[in-house]
């Protein structure tokens, strides 16, 4: 598939950048012979399983890149330092733009305008649902009725290659132009109570949290690709989706994690990758029949 070849030259790039500065990076040799491992892996190995007639091997086959998402974010931390130090990242242009739009940083006024417990727990696990949307987006597709199999089979590919490329974008972005964010950057933490999501979003954000990341939100960009399928696809989901969605994006400004062009440019992304993906399609997925048939 087209996106394939993505991933592939992604893997080696993202296998190249360390041994530019291999004093930011732990084993940046290791890490070249494990993105060549995957490479290669990409080129022959997931051809075949998605020609497999096991259920199982052609789903793995047709949602692995998502899954490699959780390898390649770790890197971020290190592969984002390559090109800038925390002190030289896009930060300062990104909150100058946004105080000649706004005449302030809204990610820090709306929390201090509003600081109800109750609303930052909302806002949290409207945050942390993006961990899930992307899988909902995939059950909704084999749980729904009166498709037929081979279309519910290109509903995934539509939707993984949105995503993927999307997902493949923003890594990119961060690692040549790192952005730290408003709660990192510019005045730290400022607290607002809430209660379970919000002690989950502090736990994993102190465990895992990746620092230059922020622009475009991914969490934006990744979350409307299934906003926009179930959209298409599936009307009658289309009123919790978009509730969803809309908090989510609310979230990210609110929690203080992105400046608002984030979300803007995180909407852009997306939007460009899924108008670019139904304008090109992909040649491969006929031969992936033929070989079924």
């Amino acid at each position: 598939m087209n996106f394939d070849r993505l991933v592939v030259v992604y893997l080696i790039l993202s296998a190249f950048y360390p041994v530019l500065k291999p004093e930011v990076f732990p084993s940046p040799w290791l890490n070249a012979l494990e993105h060549g491992g995957l490479a290669l892996a990409v080129w022959f190995l997931v051809p075949m399983m998605r020609c497999s007639r096991f259920f199982v091997g052609r789903l793995l086959a047709e949602i692995y890149l998502p899954i490699l998402f959780i390898l390649f974010y770790p890197e971020m931390e290190h592969l984002g330092l390559v090109f800038f130090d925390f002190e030289n990242s896009i930060d300062p242009a990104l909150i100058g733009l946004e105080e000649r739009i706004f005449g302030c940083q809204p990610s820090i006024e709306w929390s201090r305008a509003w600081p109800w417990a109750w609303f930052h727990e909302l806002m949290e696990f409207a945050y942390f649902t993006y961990y899930f949307l992307a899988a909902s987006y995939i059950a909704l597709v084999f749980r729904a009725r009166g498709i037929a199999p081979e279309d519910r089979w290109d509903a995934v590919r539509d939707f993984v290659r949105d995503l993927s490329v999307t997902m493949l974008i923003c890594y990119t972005m961060y690692t040549l132009f790192p952005a730290w964010g408003p709660k990192y950057f510019k005045l730290g933490f400022i607290e607002v109570d809430g209660y379970i999501f919000t002690d989950l979003m502090h736990y994993i954000h102190n465990n895992g949290a990746l620092l230059g990341a922020a622009f475009p939100s991914s969490h934006v960009a990744a979350s409307m690709i299934p906003w926009w399928h179930t959209w298409v696809h599936f009307p009658r989901h289309r009123w919790w989706m978009t509730t969803i969605f809309v908090l989510l994006c609310m979230s990210t400004v609110y929690n203080r994690y992105h400046y608002v062009v984030d979300v803007f440019g995180g909407l852009l992304l997306a939007g460009l990758v899924m108008f670019a993906g139904t304008q090109l399609g992909d040649r491969a997925r006929d031969r992936v029949r033929r070989c079924r048939d």
